[in-house]
């Protein structure tokens, strides 16, 4: 039960993050186009580009977590004993959801600050590119903990090898 949720988290997840990089694609694309070839630029093209940007690095942080492809402590692992490593799995991944748990809380007392503010050539509310901080960081730390379950108690129920 709880692997089918994960399984669907995750690829929700994935397919969000190939739908925003394709937006991200045809609308720069089309900046390139129409600033090069018909000598008219888009004037909100760069802002939303950015934007989708912001978003991607967000939300593919959060893959990464899950994925395991950020900087890890491999060679923590080879060194000391498998009791060891697993308490320092724990203390990492706490240190981890801590650090997180800054990010998310501040990240939406500063998406509420600017929620009245708009974009310059949108003119969207600034809270929704701010959004992907906290966003982002929630599901980081979902993924932390699915990791940290997976690594110290070796739960398989957490994790599918065959989607890896």
């Amino acid at each position: 039960m709880i692997s089918r949720v994960f399984d669907t988290f995750d690829r929700v997840l994935n397919w969000t993050l190939a739908l925003i990089m394709a937006v991200m694609l045809v609308v720069i694309t089309a900046q390139v186009f129409y600033r090069f070839v018909i000598n008219d630029p888009l004037d909100w093209s760069e802002e939303f580009g950015r934007y989708l940007f912001v978003w991607i690095s967000f939300l593919g942080s959060a893959a990464g977590v899950r994925y395991r492809v950020h900087l890890g402590i491999d060679l923590i692992e080879k060194l000391v004993s498998p009791t060891i490593y697993k308490g320092v799995v724990i203390v990492v991944h706490m240190l981890i959801l801590a650090f997180l748990y800054v990010i998310v809380t501040e990240g939406f007392n500063v998406a509420s600050v600017v929620q009245f503010q708009e974009s310059a050539s949108m003119h969207i509310p600034m809270s929704w590119p701010y959004l992907a901080v906290p966003v982002g960081c929630i599901l980081m730390a979902i993924n932390a903990v699915r990791v940290t379950v997976e690594q110290v108690w070796g739960v398989g129920a957490l994790h599918d090898e065959e989607n890896d």
